[in-house]
């Protein structure tokens, strides 16, 4: 029989790269035709191209004069299933003869004899593992009887599959009665001609190599392959080569079904256990499979040669749609079973808890113990962060189990702990259940202080305070006149979550307050006492108490860095210390709150802290900076996607934006506040700095009588909120300026002496120059010059670099009213320094009209580039020159030394350079040490 070139028949065109193969098949035809019978066993894995080796020998065979007989072990009719009929039909049995184990045999035997008369015959069983042992012993019995004749048998198996007749084919084999013809990966030019069928060609090496790696030379799947990429209309050249990295993952997805079902047992289990955990190395991955950790690195080989699997940092990682493949053929109790025997497994390894948590989300039912500890534990590993919607989901299917009354209270506060960062709401429903299904006092005052804590801002603040209240009330009496320290403890945090929660809603805060006037101020020894002191400073600074008593209490409550993350304890004192002019304290402490990077502290302290950075930026000059952390305060707010509408973060903006003479785009970040934030007018420090920002951007728009009407708003609102501290929102003092402006001086002079009281019981210079600044509005002749010029030199004492700004503007514009041109022409020349410096740069073009009427010149700013440092700044950056380290810097000004490293990095900006040793001299200020004393 002649040799059969690849493409020389049609039954070809299906057997890419199996030439070699089928002219070794053809060359034993041509044996068995002379006169000896043979029997060929085509050995392969499913897809290699057993079938249709066996379908193209049939036609050459047939063509070449053979009787093809073609039989599939799993279909033979008139079997048992999996049995091949006899090629030449059953004969009749007679059943009344005594049973002949040889009599199918001899039988087949003689029908095939018969046969074999009428020329050559070929018998072809596909599929030959599943044939039972008898029809096999049939076609060994016959092809020992006879040998000399034109007989060939081929039978095909399935490498990766064990069935009936797998021990007989061995048997064959062993015996020499049959040939091996293993089937292996198709060759490269195999490869290239089937490739150049389905998408035409010239086929790029490169193309095809790509093309074999990816189907390990197995046809069936680089058949599915092609027929991926010629929907996808990819083309065999470098061009396509490209486009099939793109597309490679989803045809990857599609052939992975096809891959495993060629593939042995472990192979087909390791890939299973890879989809269910998604990263895992070989001994959690043979755990799970049920096979040891040795074949699960093997089959694990097999996986990344097909690229199925990739190595990964803990092990080997599958993606997404490669899992999804693998799963959608199983059974979904299967995978679910899967899932429960997975979160076990990783659970007792010691995984962290969200890859448990991953596994226990598609389980029906979370009713065990040790699953409750997994939620609990991956709620702790995000302090202050939102819980993932795994944990969330599977807390809430916990809810749905039978749980015991203390174990569905257990879940309502994990659940609170979960939903409190982003749904406050949420998070006060679970605590209120959880507060009704205890009565124990101690669990639920701590129940009671988390409630607390979740309703800062919220509607349910005043609530929230008489729930407290209730549980105080309740501690104490069941705590005795002498209770122990850690009952004192427990009641002191309750007391300072009871004035969180009250000190920033407008409705709640009186109620506090009363409560506060009767407690004893703690030393600040214990972390519970500290967090009292942080909120007493602020109930002392929203009383108007001397700022130097409300310093204390805030410093006092700062003195140690807790070993938690910053929260309000830290946000509130920093607030405190700022009001109280102590500006280098109050960043260290907003920096605190800041440190760490986004993974550590939650974006609910960290926004706030970076609005109050850039309040205090803008009121010590820094219009630039405040601008940046106001910015940076909404970006991270909008990255949290907490639904937080970050009202600070607003106000500080607009506040800004105000100052940099950018009013409509204040104003429309105001809009969105309030269209925002509906619970805005509850929150005290928001609210009233709102409307003092409003009324500012009123009188920007000539607003005149709009802009008093906010103002007038803010004072009744502080007023009924017993808030007697005028620098919260010093609204009294544009108020002040107006009606002076309109001629009103009677109702301005009203505004002010209601205000002086509180300005000097407050008594810092800020406060006092301010107070000076507004009496100076209702004040003429003399009075009025001395006001201001006293104003001048009590702000300068002071951070308000603005304000300093502003007064002496006005000191330089009353000057030249009273004829003393020169004195206005040199505190105009220092308004324009300052503000250009600050970036206030409407004051500075107002201030250089007016210098031109007073008869100066100044072109062009020639200040001195050190006026732009403030006065932190100065500090660090003349002690930096002289060599100091950034510790020392920060053990000699009292602050941190991440605050020294922000106040260089903002001298370098100012002065364009690019690290100490350039720093200019000229830096120290009078009476500063090369000690920093």
């Amino acid at each position: 029989m002649a040799v059969i070139p690849e493409t020389r028949h049609e039954s070809s065109r299906t057997l890419a790269g199996r030439s070699a193969e089928l002219n070794s098949v053809l060359r034993r035809a041509d044996r068995v035709r002379a006169g000896a019978a043979q029997a060929v066993l085509v050995r392969g894995p499913a897809g290699i191209g057993r079938s249709s080796l066996l379908t193209a020998a049939a036609v050459h065979l047939r063509a070449a004069g053979f009787t093809v007989r073609t039989l599939t072990g799993s279909t033979a009719p008139g079997r048992a299933a999996g049995t091949p009929a006899h090629p030449a039909g059953p004969g009749p049995a007679d059943p009344a003869a005594p049973p002949d184990p040889y009599a199918d045999r001899r039988r087949f035997h003689g029908h095939l004899v018969r046969r074999l008369a009428a020329g050559p015959l070929a018998i072809i069983v596909d599929d030959a593992q599943w044939c039972d042992e008898a029809a096999l012993r049939c076609l060994d019995f016959a092809l020992r009887r006879v040998a000399a004749q034109p007989l060939l048998v081929l039978f095909a198996q399935r490498t990766e599959s064990d069935g009936p007749g797998t021990a007989v084919l061995a048997e064959l084999l062993a015996q020499d009665r049959c040939t091996l013809l293993e089937l292996g990966p198709m060759s490269e030019s195999g490869t290239g001609r089937m490739i150049d069928r389905a998408l035409g060609g010239p086929v790029d090496p490169l193309f095809a190599r790509r093309c074999a790696d990816i189907c390990g030379g197995n046809p069936q799947l680089l058949g599915r392959l092609l027929a991926g990429l010629r929907t996808a209309g990819i083309r065999p050249d470098r061009g396509g080569l490209r486009r099939l990295r793109t597309v490679y993952g989803g045809i990857l997805a599609s052939l992975i079904p096809d891959f495993l079902a060629v593939q042995p047992g472990p192979v087909r289990q390791v890939a299973t256990a890879l989809a269910v955990l998604g990263r895992a190395d070989p001994d959690l991955l043979g755990a799970l499979a049920g096979i040891p950790a040795r074949r699960a690195e093997t089959a694990l080989a097999e996986l990344r040669r097909f690229e199925a699997a990739t190595p990964g940092a803990r092990g080997a990682v599958m993606r997404d749609p490669l899992r999804r493949a693998v799963l959608a053929g199983l059974p979904a109790g299967a995978v679910r079973e899967l899932r429960a025997r997975a979160a076990r497994l990783l659970n007792d390894a010691g995984r962290p808890a969200a890859d448990v948590v991953a596994q226990l989300l598609h389980l029906d039912r979370i009713d065990e113990p040790w699953m409750l500890a997994v939620l609990r534990d991956a709620i702790a590993a995000s302090p202050g962060r939102a819980a993932g919607p795994d944990v969330v989901g599977c807390l809430r299917r916990a809810l749905t189990a039978r749980l015991t009354a203390a174990e569905r209270k257990d879940v309502h506060r994990e659940l609170a702990k979960a939903c409190a960062p982003t749904a406050p709401a949420a998070a006060l429903w679970h605590l209120h259940k959880a507060l009704a299904a205890t009565g124990d006092a101690r669990e639920k005052a701590a129940i009671a202080m988390d409630y607390g804590l979740s309703a800062v801002g919220t509607r349910q603040a005043t609530d929230a305070v008489r729930t407290l209240g209730h549980v105080l009330d309740d501690l104490d009496a069941g705590l005795g006149a002498d209770p122990g320290p850690a009952d004192r403890e427990l009641r002191t945090t309750i007391a300072s979550a009871l004035l969180v929660t009250a000190v920033n809603d407008t409705s709640a805060v009186s109620v506090a307050r009363e409560r506060a006037l009767t407690w004893t101020l703690p030393r600040g020894d214990s972390p519970a006492e500290r967090q009292l002191l942080a909120a007493m400073s602020v109930m002392t600074c929203l009383e108007g108490r001397p700022a130097g008593e409300a310093a204390a209490l805030a410093r006092k409550a700062l003195r140690v860095e807790e070993a938690a993350p910053a929260g309000w304890w830290v946000l509130g004192p920093s607030t405190v210390l700022s009001q109280a002019d102590a500006v280098d304290e109050a960043l260290a402490g907003l920096e605190r709150s800041c440190s760490g990077g986004p993974a550590r502290q939650a974006a609910r302290v960290r926004v706030p802290a970076l609005a109050g950075r850039s309040l205090i930026l803008h009121n010590a000059g820094d219009i630039t900076g405040a601008l940046r952390q106001a910015r940076a305060a909404l970006a991270l707010a909008e990255r949290s996607g907490s639904g937080d509408p970050a009202p600070l973060a607003h106000i500080a903006l607009g506040s800004a934006l105000l100052s940099a003479g950018r009013t409509a785009e204040a104003g429309l970040v105001l809009d969105r506040l309030v269209r925002t934030d509906a619970a805005l007018e509850r929150r005290l420090y928001e609210w009233h700095h709102y409307l003092y920002i409003r009324g500012r951007a009123l009188r920007e728009h000539g607003d005149l009588e709009g802009a008093l009407a906010v103002w007038r708003r803010c004072g009744r609102s502080l007023a009924e909120a017993g808030v007697a501290n005028p620098l919260l929102a010093p609204w009294w003092l544009p108020a002040t300026s107006t009606l002076a402006r309109l001629g009103r001086t009677a109702e301005a002079a009203a505004i002010i002496e209601q205000a002086l009281p509180s300005l000097e019981r407050w008594g810092t210079p800020r406060a006092l120059g301010l107070g000076m600044l507004a009496t100076a509005c209702v004040a003429d002749g003399r009075a009025r010059l001395r006001l201001l010029g006293d104003a001048v030199d009590t702000l300068a004492s002071s951070p308000a670099r603005l304000e300093l700004a502003k007064a002496e503007y006005q000191l330089g514009h009353e000057l030249l009213l009273h004829g003393d041109a020169d004195g206005a022409r040199r505190h105009l020349r220092r308004v324009i320094e300052r503000a250009t410096h600050c970036g206030y740069h409407q004051l500075a073009a107002i201030a250089r009209r007016l210098l031109v009427t007073a008869g100066g010149r100044m072109p062009q700013l020639a200040a001195n580039p050190l006026d732009s440092l403030t006065g932190s700044e100065r500090r660090v950056a003349a002690l930096a020159r002289d060599g100091v380290s950034n510790k020392k810097i920060a053990e000699t000004l009292f602050i941190t030394t991440r605050t020294v490293e922000m106040h260089l990095t903002n001298v370098y900006r100012k002065l364009d350079v690019r690290g100490r040793s350039e720093l200019p001299g000229g830096l120290r200020p009078s009476g500063l040490l090369a000690t920093g004393r």
